[in-house]
């Protein structure tokens, strides 16, 4: 998946070139990449190797020490299932080398059982095993069949290839099964593309810094799984660059870098449109970066209006209105993630709260959630519900397909404008001297203090994970978390409060 970014791929070769004063100063930046994502992932993983070794026993082992001889003398045992083997070679110019989840003897076949993931044998074995990886997404995602393809293309290259479908195990315990062909073929064309990029850096022969480069990737698709995207940042402000502009996307920094605009600075200076970008947008990023500019220079925050006509229709406050902010635990053990916090203040700033640990909980909470909203709306029809971004949206219409309760009720609410979504309204009427329009950032403008400890959406969500762990352990410091989270939703819909405030008071 990293290969696929390009700055992951120069910086780990260039490294192994040992050019000149990387190895230095990306040591500065080393993080050992670390998520819930990658948490949860390995939990998933671990999980299904138990359910195998409680279901089959001794038919299932790990190769011992964890290298590739070990993994070929237990496949030429013939053991069943192989967990955490190692692979290496394949038919690329550069030999791979992966630890593929599941190796399954050809005569067997995966199934999930009342006791969880088992293997069922069927027919003879002549020989050979099908590669298996376990992925806690929903869905067979191209990056994760190009993982499997490489895995076949090595088994293939050794003739230890099984005749059979190769796969992976899902995150909602399905399993996605693939041709050897049609993976490998897929596999091809990735991979051609990444050892051309390594060989031509490898020809290219760097021997400084200077010959690298600014040193800045162009995705962050791929940030969450990567050792160094403080070094990123880091560069990003040497260099000026135009990443760092707000809304900027990587078309309109290849078309400004054909008008030889490569910084923030340059851009701050332009006001005219492309061939490829209408005018309009030009100016509208050249405005942001002349904001940030500013900023990086003086210190000094600022804004501008772009659309007064179109902030002022903002509807007029009203003392029924509601602002509304939910906390979702994505990696919770269901499909769909769990909606475990209903938040909101009323236009006196009242805090109200639903909590919830599982799917019965999150019912009630979205059923309390919505009679309140419906009472509220009888006693001050010209209410609104104001909340930042979709993800409010979002979740009730999925909540309201899941339970078929209030679907009527919720279409109603959305498709008459009852649901109004400020960072809509902000991003098509103001432009911020900020590198990003969330809600934290512009809290710098109506200088909102937040009381709690959680900073981030993702600080919610870790707090919300330690607080599942801890619960069965220690209530008092599951109940200490818990009250960690809820202050930092209080800050959420506080922080909507003023936010429309302070909109208001700039029309």
């Amino acid at each position: 998946m990293r290969s696929q970014c390009s700055h992951c791929t120069q910086v780990s070769v260039a490294r192994e070139l040992e050019v000149k004063g990387l190895r230095e100063l990306i040591e500065q930046f080393y993080v050992k990449p670390d998520s819930l994502a990658i948490r949860y992932g390995m939990k998933f993983e671990s999980a299904l190797e138990q359910e195998l070794l409680q279901n089959l026993g001794e038919l299932v082992q790990a190769p011992k020490p964890q290298t590739l001889e070990a993994t070929l003398e237990l496949m030429q045992q013939g053991v069943p299932v192989i967990y955490q083997g190692v692979l290496k070679g394949g038919s690329g110019e550069l030999q791979f080398s992966g630890r593929p989840d599941f190796l399954i003897r050809g005569d067997y076949r995966f199934e999930f059982s009342d006791a969880g993931l088992t293997a069922i044998q069927s027919g003879q074995w002549t020989g050979g095993y099908a590669a298996w990886d376990a992925k806690l997404s929903s869905t067979a995602k191209p990056d994760y069949q190009i993982q499997v393809g490489l895995y076949v293309d090595v088994l293939k290259e050794l003739g230890l290839e099984a005749p059979v479908e190769h796969g992976l195990i899902l995150g909602n315990r399905e399993f996605a099964r693939f041709a050897a062909d049609a993976v490998i073929a897929q596999m091809i064309a990735k991979r051609s593309a990444y050892q051309d990029s390594v060989l031509a850096l490898i020809q290219k022969n760097p021997k400084t810094l200077a010959d690298l480069g600014p040193l800045v990737c162009e995705a962050s698709s791929y940030c969450e799984m990567c050792e160094y995207p403080a070094l990123c940042r880091h560069m990003r402000f040497e260099n000026n660059h135009l990443q760092l502009v707000a809304g900027i996307k990587k078309a309109h920094i290849e078309a400004l870098g054909q008008l030889g605009i490569h910084t923030i600075r340059q851009l701050a200076e332009l006001d005219s449109g492309t061939d490829k970008h209408p005018a309009e947008v030009i100016r509208k990023l050249a405005l942001q970066a002349r904001l940030q500019q500013n900023f990086f220079d003086t210190g000094e925050r600022s804004q501008v209006v772009t659309d007064p006509e179109l902030l002022a229709e903002l509807p007029e406050p009203n003392p029924g209105d509601l602002f509304f902010d939910l906390e979702g635990f994505t990696f919770f053990g269901e499909p769909g993630g769990l909606e475990y916090l209903w938040g909101w203040v009323d236009a006196k700033g009242d805090f109200f709260h639903h909590w919830a640990d599982d799917r019965q909980g999150e019912e009630q909470a979205y059923e309390a959630f919505m009679q309140t909203v419906l009472l509220n709306r009888k006693r001050y029809p010209e209410s609104r519900i104001y909340h930042y971004a979709h993800y409010e949206k979002t979740a009730l219409k999925k909540l309201a397909a899941r339970t078929g309760k209030f679907e009527y009720e919720v279409m109603q609410l959305i498709e008459n404008g009852i649901f109004v979504d400020l960072y809509r309204v902000v991003e098509n009427t103001l432009v911020i001297s900020e590198e990003r329009y969330s809600i934290k950032n512009l809290e710098n403008f109506y200088e909102f203090d937040r009381s709690s400890d959680v900073k981030e959406a993702m600080g919610s969500m870790e707090f919300y994970d330690q607080y599942l762990s801890t619960l069965a352990q220690d209530a008092t410091a599951a109940e200490k978390l818990k009250r960690q989270v809820i202050a930092y939703n209080r800050d959420d819909c506080a922080s909507t409060l003023a936010l429309y405030k302070w909109l208001r008071n700039l029309t």
